[in-house]
């Protein structure tokens, strides 16, 4: 599908329970500015469930159609293969618990910004999962994950979100037996496993935020399997845990990752198959992979198509550098308020003062060229955040791993640096990312000043 496709109209189709009482009353005059305002025709239906947006999709929309769904990952589950149905191009904006859809696209999570973050991107093509004929966005889960689905207290979800899941997930973690899979990766030996979860991914998020490795994209061409083995301890999974949360487990002897666009999945008993929050087949699976269906519009970030005139050089990279540094910004300023270490602390609070005045002044001498395109989501960090300090309560050596992630961090934007030839750069430019570059190597030797030890005796 092309940008000429589309006939210029968005059918907005907002979840009823889940939307501000004021949007009921003005018909989300918010939102409905935001797609005017960039020259679109809006259509507002207030939905009950899915399956009522499902109708208003088959009735009220033809081919080149934009359709906005409010709603969570469930809702955009069930209404993926309605929208390639229809010829219609998916807009998400974030209304649910998880929203791990929203996030991989870089949408931010209010729905206001994620709208203008949307329709001011591109138009991308996204694969689709499959299991045993249905589809999955995000993820779909054996074991532990579908497991607590049933667990979830709905009160406990609507009053801790994200953290309803973690606890569900613990309840099953000690009460599940392990399962007993024969598992048929294309490309890889057929294993005989026993596992507490298997998970095969199709985006860069899961479970509330969770991202078992940092480069995958939902148009990656892949399906990505991460699985937990069955001998991993009560200490261990929190180990496991926190590197879902901080980074990647590729590395981890723990957990078990692989590659591929086909898995077939046996075992001795049909085990449910949780997708995007909702139950939808059981064991045995068969896992497919349709590359570049469904259609969306993006973040220019996320779909890596920077429109930038051609009096400038590396327009994509210049872009995740400014995003990048921000969004490292933005974490060392999460980090500040729970970090245990006085020392560690300062590293955060000063550092990330400096990173903010290089990085105004990088987006000054950046917005002539139109970047960067978006912004990283605070509201995202200020999630993890809690998380960190739920983490503390159980994990002596948090700052440990903090800084650990920090400096993974700060070495992702040193690579993107090496790999951006900055002395062709306008001088404005070319001055901020040498401040840069300084600077991050200046992170980088006060996060190695600290050892394990240290840290866990502040």
């Amino acid at each position: 599908m092309n940008n000429s496709d589309l006939t210029g109209k968005v059918l907005m189709l907002l979840t009823r329970h889940k939307v501000p009482d004021r949007w009921r009353r003005d018909g989300a005059q918010p939102l409905r500015s935001v797609f005017e305002d960039a020259g679109y025709r809006t259509e507002l239906v207030f939905c009950d469930d899915p399956g009522a947006m499902i109708e208003q999709i088959k009735t009220a929309t033809r081919p080149g159609d934009i359709v906005a769904i409010g709603g969570g990952d469930g809702t955009i589950n069930a209404l993926i293969d309605p929208i390639c149905q229809s010829g219609t191009v998916l807009i998400a904006l974030p209304l649910g618990t998880a929203n791990d859809f929203a996030r991989s696209l870089k949408l931010p999570d209010d729905p206001v910004q994620a709208a203008q973050a949307a329709i001011n991107g591109q138009l991308a093509m996204l694969d689709i999962g499959r299991v045993n004929g249905k589809s999955f966005v995000n993820a779909a889960s054996i074991g532990v994950p579908a497991d607590a689905r049933k667990r979830i207290n709905p009160d406990l979800k609507r009053w801790t979100g994200a953290i309803s899941y973690a606890i569900a997930n613990w309840q099953s973690w000690h009460e599940m037996t392990p399962l007993k899979l024969d598992v048929a990766c294309a490309g890889h030996d057929r294993q005989q496993l026993s596992l507490r979860q298997l998970t095969v991914t199709n985006g860069q998020y899961f479970g509330g935020g969770l991202r078992p490795r940092e480069n995958k994209r939902l148009d990656d061409g892949k399906l990505h399997v991460f699985a937990i083995r069955a001998d991993v301890d009560t200490f261990s999974g929190m180990d496991i845990g926190a590197a879902l949360l901080f980074g990647s487990v590729d590395e981890s002897e723990l957990a078990l990752t692989m590659e591929c666009d086909d898995i077939h999945i046996d075992c001795d008993e049909p085990h449910p198959i949780l997708a995007d929050g909702e139950i939808i087949s059981k064991l045995p699976a068969h896992f497919t992979l349709e590359r570049a269906v469904l259609p969306v519009f993006a973040p220019a970030t996320f779909t890596g198509e920077a429109n930038t005139p051609d009096d400038i050089a590396d327009g994509d990279a210049l872009n995740d550098i400014a995003t990048d540094t921000e969004d490292l910004a933005i974490r060392m300023e999460a980090i500040y308020s729970i970090a245990q270490s006085s020392d560690f602390k300062a590293i955060c609070h000063d550092n990330a003062r400096v990173l903010r005045d290089i990085i105004r002044q990088l987006e000054l001498a950046l917005r002539p060229y139109g970047l960067p395109l978006s912004s990283p989501d605070p509201d995202f960090h200020s999630m993890e955040a809690l998380r960190d300090r739920a983490l503390a309560w159980v994990l002596n050596d948090l700052d440990v791993r903090m800084s650990t992630g920090l400096t993974n961090q700060v070495n992702a934007l040193l690579a993107l640096l090496k790999d951006c030839p900055i002395d062709d750069k306008p001088e404005p430019i070319r001055n901020n990312l040498n401040d840069l570059t300084q600077a991050l190597a200046n992170i980088h030797s006060a996060l190695a000043t600290f050892s394990a030890p240290d840290l866990k005796s502040c």
